[in-house]
């Protein structure tokens, strides 16, 4: 069968996404023909039509998370105005919200949860014009009718799954001979408990379905890395799994038969507890160049009582002396703007960054996220401004730096600014330098949006960008 998977990533400047890497890889495996568009912009939504007529699909699948769930319903309706063909959606929004989702009628049906091996048994009986409603994992809407599978086991052994199907997105297809510098992820699951994010949610709603926290073999990996590096030219590379220093065992081993065999720079992330100095040298031997690491919020109240990360500074900053000792660069992320934050806390925060002298950061405005524990907490607690947490809005991750809470003591201009120039107010603190560098780059972009944002500077723009290139 011909199966086409639509992507929105508006607003988004996501390489890939593995899911639907590992769904493609499964069908072209039992033979079936995958095409995949991403809608990257507004403007790309046009596209759609036309490489429908084109491909011709007997299949349409859609992948959402919730800043893109908008984008996914206007595409599906305008699909069914011109085509009968059936439509189904996943990903970590309709996992989360199923009963919200299934009330749009433009979805035939709906998949929570892993969707590789339901996905594949759906496509098999819909080839062979058999019955697919009790597939498990999905929904499916019959008119006024909707029924509803339980969840299937979830694949506890990864090793049974084939490499991820990298070459269906635009990222890699347009790579030629250049260099580029690809993602990998060799497990699923988390063991911790952060209210902000999505891991409590899913180990809640796979409870006794497997084992939630599983890794592909060393062996595995390297095998990954190695077709890789055969199809794309690349000498660095990030691995996105939540936290790669989970299973020291692994990650040692890892480290041994990386070293042995290839000879390329890589970035993990670590979480502070997870890893000691042992972990952090066969890292550092194996190639490994950063290490990015969760610090959050600089007050440990706020970290451990809001954030659910029972993590004390003086770990944090015993973590970094240890990686500096070691020779590996280091990355923060920080969230501005959470629950009980105040001008004094984001100072903290900022200090914190400063005393471990983080190479690299990233500041982003805390998002109160539907389901999770954090976002419940800011619904009942009335935090949230107007229907800024809204899935049916488009604009619903607002700017990267607006926040979506109001909160005593706090501007929202005061957290766009904290964010904005974070970087700065860390650096200044211990090399002036760097920090007159980054507040150029700061104003450099503040420009550019500037001059996005006013189409009459655009002509402008290109011609000063044409002078400066000679």
């Amino acid at each position: 069968m011909k199966i086409l998977f639509l992507f929105p990533k508006i607003g988004s400047d996501a390489q890939w996404v593995v899911g639907l890497a590992f769904m493609s890889a499964i069908l072209k495996e039992a033979g079936h023909e995958v095409e995949l568009l991403e809608i990257s912009t507004e403007e790309d939504k046009n596209k759609i039509s036309p490489f429908i007529k084109s491909f011709q699909p007997q299949i349409i699948g859609l992948s959402t998370n919730f800043h893109q769930y908008a984008h996914c319903v206007q595409i599906a309706r305008e699909i069914k105005k011109e085509f009968d063909i059936p439509l189904f959606i996943g990903g970590v929004h309709v996992t989360f919200r199923p009963d919200e989702v299934i009330q749009e009628k433009s979805f035939d049906g709906l998949c929570i949860g892993e969707g590789e091996y339901p996905f594949l048994e759906l496509v098999k009986r819909m080839a062979n014009n058999q019955e697919y409603t009790d597939i498990p994992n999905f929904w499916f809407r019959r008119g006024e009718k909707i029924i509803k599978n339980d969840l299937g086991p979830l694949v506890e052994d990864l090793d049974e799954l084939p490499f991820p199907d990298r070459s269906i997105f635009k990222h890699f297809r347009g790579a030629g001979k250049g260099e580029i510098i690809p993602r990998f992820i060799f497990s699923r699951g988390c063991p911790f408990d952060c209210t902000y994010c999505s891991n409590h949610v899913l180990k809640r709603i796979y409870a006794g379905h497997g084992r939630y926290i599983r890794s592909r073999s060393v062996a595995k990996a390297m095998a990954e890395i190695e077709l890789v590096k055969k199809q794309y030219n690349f000498k660095y590379f990030k691995m996105d799994d939540d936290t790669f220093s989970l299973h020291k065992p692994w990650l040692l081993e890892f480290c041994e038969k990386y070293a042995q065999k290839f000879d390329m720079g890589f970035e993990c992330n670590v979480r502070v507890g997870t890893i000691d100095e042992e972990c952090l040298v066969a890292l550092k031997k194996a190639g490994c160049q950063l290490i990015k690491v969760g610090l959050e919020a600089g007050n440990e109240k706020l970290r451990k009582e809001i954030l659910g990360r029972n993590i004390s500074n003086e770990e944090i900053i015993k973590l970094f002396a240890l990686a500096d000792k070691v020779g590996l660069q280091k990355l923060t992320f920080n969230m501005i703007g959470i629950p009980g934050e105040t001008k004094k806390t984001i100072r903290e925060t900022i200090n914190l960054n400063a005393k471990i002298k983080a190479d690299f950061m990233l500041a982003t405005v805390f998002y109160p996220y539907p389901e999770t524990l954090l976002g419940e907490k800011c619904a009942r607690e009335g935090l949230i401004i107007g229907d800024r947490v809204n899935p049916f809005r488009p604009d619903s991750l607002l700017h990267a730096e607006e926040s979506a809470l109001k909160l005593p003591g706090l501007t929202a201009r005061d957290i766009k600014e904290a964010v904005k120039y974070f970087k700065f107010n860390v650096y200044r603190q211990y090399d002036l330098k760097k920090a007159l560098t980054q507040l150029m780059q700061d104003k450099k972009a503040d420009l550019k949006k500037f001059i996005i944002a006013k189409p009459i500077f655009h002509k402008t723009a290109r011609i000063i960008y044409r002078f400066l290139k000679k």
